[in-house]
C-alpha cells in the first residue's frame, strides 16, 4: 500500500475537528436455480447477515480503527435485511472527557424476488470519524469479509485541523487514491478505477472482480443442481449484470 510513513505524518496543535467519512456500496451476486434455491438464499441471509452478525463485523471495524463502542442500535426486517447503528469515540479517555462521536452503520438490501434467477445483496456502510482516526484502515477487511463481486467506495475529508504553527490545515495525511490502501491480494483480485477531486477532498473508488467461476455466486445447497444447468449460460447473465451495476448502464441480452 502507498500510504505514508510514521515519519510522514503531520505534527498536529492539540485540535483536530477533521470529518473523514468512508462510504461503502458493496454488491455480492448469487445464482438461484430453482424455488428451493430461494428459500435457501433467503436463509443464508438471514443467517450470515442478521443484525447480531454485522454488530460483529462493525465491532471488529472499530477495534481495527482503535475506537471505544459507545452504543450500540440494531434492527432485522422481514423476510430478510437488518441495519446497524454503532456509536464510536477514539480512545479510554474520549468515553469521558469529550462529546465528539463518530458512527458506523450498516444496512443491507437483499433482492428478495430476483425474476432472472440471480440475485444481488448489496451491503451500504458508512464510517464517518472525528480526530486522528483513519477509516482507510477497514478497506479490505470489509471487502473481505462480505467477499463481494463489486464494490464503490467514496472518502471525504471535512473540517479543518492546525499544525504546530497554527496553520490551517484540511487534511492531516497524505492521499492520491482509495486504491493505494488495497492490499495486493486485493489488487490480483479486483480491478479498479479512481476517480478524484483532490483539491475538495474528494475520492472515489470503484473494484469489480477480474475473475468468475461458478462456484463463488452457488449456495452450498444448491451446488448440486447446477450440474443440470448451462454454467456459461449462468455465468454470462452474471457477468452482463455486474457489467450494467459496475458501469450503471442497461444492456440488452
Amino acid at each position: 500500500m502507498n500510504v505514508p510513513h510514521s515519519s510522514d505524518k503531520i505534527s498536529l496543535y492539540g485540535f483536530n475537528n477533521l470529518t473523514k467519512n468512508l462510504s461503502f456500496s458493496l454488491y455480492k451476486l448469487h445464482f438461484l436455480a430453482d424455488a428451493d434455491s430461494q428459500n435457501h438464499y433467503n436463509q443464508y441471509i438471514n443467517d450470515h447477515f442478521n443484525s447480531d452478525k454485522l454488530k460483529q463485523i462493525l465491532s471488529e471495524i472499530s477495534d481495527v480503527i482503535g475506537g471505544n463502542i459507545l452504543s450500540i442500535a440494531q434492527q432485522d426486517y422481514q423476510p430478510q435485511g437488518a441495519s446497524v447503528t454503532l456509536m464510536i469515540s477514539e480512545g479510554a479517555q474520549s468515553l469521558v472527557a469529550h462529546l465528539d462521536k463518530s458512527h458506523i452503520c450498516v444496512h443491507t438490501y437483499p433482492e428478495d424476488q430476483p425474476k432472472s434467477g440471480i440475485a444481488v445483496f448489496r451491503a451500504d456502510i458508512e464510517l464517518s470519524t472525528c480526530g486522528v482516526i483513519s477509516p482507510l484502515k477497514v478497506i479490505n477487511s470489509l471487502i473481505e469479509k462480505f467477499d463481494v463481486d463489486i464494490a464503490e467506495i467514496d472518502f471525504r475529508m471535512r473540517g479543518m485541523t492546525r499544525n504546530l504553527q497554527g496553520e490551517m490545515l484540511f487534511t492531516d495525511g497524505d492521499i492520491y487514491n482509495i486504491s493505494d490502501f488495497l492490499s495486493e491480494p486485493m489488487l490480483n483480485k479486483y480491478q479498479f478505477e479512481n476517480a478524484n477531486l483532490s483539491k475538495r477532498n474528494l475520492f472515489h473508488c470503484r473494484i469489480v472482480r477480474k475473475q468468475h467461476h461458478i462456484d463463488n455466486y452457488l449456495l452450498q445447497e444448491n451446488t448440486e443442481q447446477i450440474l443440470g444447468i448451462d454454467q456459461q449460460n449462468v455465468l454470462g447473465q452474471i457477468r452482463r449484470q455486474l457489467s450494467q451495476i459496475f458501469n450503471h448502464t442497461v444492456t440488452q441480452d
